[in-house]
């Protein structure tokens, strides 16, 4: 199969002709996607400079994927072999920051909902709020912003409740981990992967997979303390021993400690099994998307998998592969 990669944008025609091997890092959550691109520097000039912003694109010619906009943050040049290598990072929605989007603020937020206090939160720097309706569920009486920008204060909340807080594009969405759907909303394709008949490494359609389980320290339940208005401690569980206590933190009420618990419990469950997946490249497998391994493969592999991180990699050596971590999803 014949495999294109290549930049469009700043010193395109010199980075596309003397590409020897790139490597792209898709995560899931508010962490960045990067690029990194290492070109040769032989008789060569012109590379982009840091600060440019490029599109990567990868897949079968003729039907190239764009993988998303990037902006060079560092070009590191080598003397021998006479080469460089280009690091990027997704880029992002640039807001107008007369809303102070990046500014600190110290600040209580009482008497509403997760799904509210998001929602105004992101329209008042102009983005368009998407949520998951399981949010207006969460009641907040109090919390803190303490020296938070907006962005950071929101992620915060997120893991609390095993959520991803993340801008895309124009849209702020804030969704559970390990659904089925984009955090923006969009149904992404199954992707489908079947064990070759002839699956041997050095094979080009060559797929290994790594389970873990553990086995050891499993938890099936969590536990949390709540303080009353005669300022007794009371605990709330959900679940069954043995129990993983919540720590650090005192809630004000029954309902908020117990939907602590619960998140808490659903997290534990969903990354208590873990996929790692060696594969050939497809530019259609992304964080965030779903994999279905078939009945090809053993019993413990088999089944749907929610993708948090896809490491994908090109070179003349070993072609184009990918690197899938993967959890079960919510269903």
């Amino acid at each position: 199969m014949n495999f294109v990669f290549k930049v469009v944008g700043p010193g395109e025609k010199t980075i596309n002709n003397n590409l020897i091997g790139w490597q792209r890092v898709d995560v899931s959550g508010v962490q960045s996607d990067q690029l990194q691109l290492t070109v040769s520097t032989v008789d060569v000039a012109g590379t982009p400079p840091e600060g440019a912003t490029i599109e990567w694109f990868e897949g079968v010619a003729g039907a190239e994927v764009s993988k998303g906009r990037f902006i060079i943050t560092r070009i590191a040049p080598v003397l021998f072999p006479a080469q460089c290598t280009i690091v990027a990072t997704a880029a992002p929605f640039q807001v107008d920051d007369k809303t102070e989007f990046k500014k600190r603020r110290t600040v209580s937020h009482k008497n509403t909902n997760l799904a509210q206090l998001f929602k105004t939160l992101v329209e008042q720097h102009g983005f368009e709020a998407r949520f998951d309706s399981f949010f207006e569920s969460i009641a907040i009486d109090h919390v803190d912003q303490s020296s938070e920008t907006d962005a950071g204060f929101l992620t915060r909340l997120a893991r609390q409740h095993d959520a991803i807080a993340k801008p895309v594009d124009k849209i702020y969405v804030l969704a559970r981990r390990g659904q089925i759907k984009t955090i923006s909303g969009r149904d992404l394709p199954v992707i489908t992967l079947s064990l070759p008949t002839d699956n041997h490494p050095g094979k080009t359609a060559f797929i290994n997979c790594l389970y873990d389980q553990p086995s050891r320290h499993v938890l099936h339940g969590v536990k949390a303390q709540w303080t009353d208005d005669d300022g007794e401690e009371r605990t709330v569980e959900a679940g069954q021993a043995p129990f993983k206590q919540l720590r650090h933190q005192n809630y004000s009420s029954a309902s908020a400690a117990l939907t602590a618990c619960e998140n808490e419990l659903r997290r534990i469950k969903r990354v208590g099994s873990t996929l790692v997946i060696d594969m050939p490249g497809d530019p259609l497998v992304v964080a965030e998307g779903v994999l279905t391994l078939d009945d090809t493969f053993p019993e413990a592999f088999s089944g749907t998998w929610s993708i948090d991180q896809v490491d994908a990699k090109g070179d003349t050596k070993n072609g184009y592969r990918l690197k899938v971590k993967a959890t079960r999803p919510i269903i």
